[in-house]
């Protein structure tokens, strides 16, 4: 038979591994990996703007980082408005700085 002390400890168990998953799951809201989240991002670029532009792109906790330089602030615009395509709901940080002409 199980005493009082064993069944307070495997509900204490049994809680703690639920608040476990319940976090896990809220640290992706919408259930799309970082990695995937990159690899989408970095998709639309390369469609919309081939391979040249030089702009990294990192994804912590859900969140869109876009690193790197282009020669026009309306480049920057573009490639801004082709990421948000690529990753609706989540958001950008942009990074991306314009060279003086």
């Amino acid at each position: 038979m199980f005493d009082k002390h064993g069944i307070l400890m495997a509900k204490t168990a049994v809680a703690f591994s639920l608040a476990l998953s319940v976090s896990a799951i809220q640290a992706q809201p919408s259930g799309t990996s970082d990695d995937a989240l990159v690899s989408s991002v970095k998709t639309a670029l390369h469609s919309h703007f081939g391979g040249g532009l030089g702009i990294r792109v990192q994804a912590i906790d859900g969140v869109v980082y876009l690193y790197g330089t282009v020669d026009t602030y309306l480049e920057q615009a573009n490639i801004e408005e082709a990421v948000r395509a690529a990753a609706p709901g989540h958001k950008i940080v942009d990074s991306i700085g314009s060279s003086p002409n």
